[in-house]
């Protein structure tokens, strides 16, 4: 599995049954880290998925606040399915939780030193809810989306919005450079052109993991389905991902949601080989 390299992030995993991302994991060097005041948080259990941020950089976030409820998102585009809901983030502690899941997804069952583990993983969760907001708020220059899979709001359960969040994904709002027909394809040239005018949009879609407990019920698949709506909805005729090519599950999973593979490619480290899949409207 890959992750980030910031500020341009292309971890994409579907849990278990995920794709691989186009860049592999650069080292990530441990930095120190302050003791957060976490009375005001709730404690919660680790089978959850909610480990708490530890640095003063994020206290603002209140992990003890409800689930947004449906009156809250009237106005939000959703996907209801099953007993969750596909919809894009609204609140900061949702994007944390994305982080989080990320992390979770990568560092899964891997073999090492626990400590070691965890501070890799809270510093990959701090760097990436920062640059996640940053991207969600268009500083990179680009259209970017974080989806994200909830428990369906229930008036006789109470939940935070740590424990709502299942499963999380990205869309990012992109233009092919003159002369591609497919993103990426300029490499293949050796002085691309690149005119800002009448370029032609795509969509692209990375960091699909969902919570461990969450997983085999229909939550990939449907945030999947959302965010191909919401992509036809802005006018964009094609929408892209990358899958590692021995991840057959994922793999299977795209075809079964029309994705045609377009061209097999090389990771960025050249360590694993990927296919391009694009998903026509």
């Amino acid at each position: 599995m890959s992750t980030i390299s910031f500020p341009r992030t292309n971890f994409f995993t579907y849990a278990c049954n995920g794709s691989s991302p186009r860049h592999k994991l650069h080292s990530i060097s441990l930095t120190p880290t302050t003791k957060m005041n976490t009375k005001s948080i709730g404690l919660v259990r680790k089978e959850d998925h909610s480990v708490l941020p530890r640095t003063s950089l994020i206290t603002h976030l209140k992990f003890n606040s409800l689930e947004p409820s449906d009156e809250d998102l009237f106005h939000e585009k959703k996907l209801v399915f099953g007993n969750y809901v596909a919809r894009q983030a609204v609140r900061d502690e949702e994007l944390w939780v994305a982080a989080y899941l990320r992390a979770e997804t990568h560092w899964e069952d891997q073999p090492g030193d626990e400590r070691l583990i965890e501070h890799l993983k809270m510093d990959f969760i701090e760097r990436e809810f920062n640059s996640l907001k940053m991207r969600c708020r268009g500083q990179f220059g680009q259209i970017n989306k974080c989806v994200v899979a909830v428990c369906k709001p229930d008036l006789n359960v109470q939940r935070t919005v740590i424990k709502s969040v299942v499963g999380t994904l990205d869309i990012s709002i992109r233009h092919l450079l003159h002369g591609e027909t497919f993103p990426g394809q300029h490499k293949k040239y050796r002085f691309p052109i690149i005119n800002t005018k009448n370029l032609q949009k795509y969509a692209y879609i990375s960091n699909l993991c969902t919570r461990k407990s969450a997983r085999r019920q229909g939550i990939g698949s449907n945030m999947m389905r959302f965010v191909i709506e919401f992509a036809k909805l802005s006018g964009i005729k094609s929408v892209y991902v990358h899958v590692c090519r021995d991840n057959k599950p994922a793999f299977n999973l795209y075809r079964k949601l029309n994705f045609e593979v377009v061209e097999m490619a090389n990771s960025a480290l050249e360590e694993e080989q990927m296919y391009l899949l694009c998903y026509k409207a």
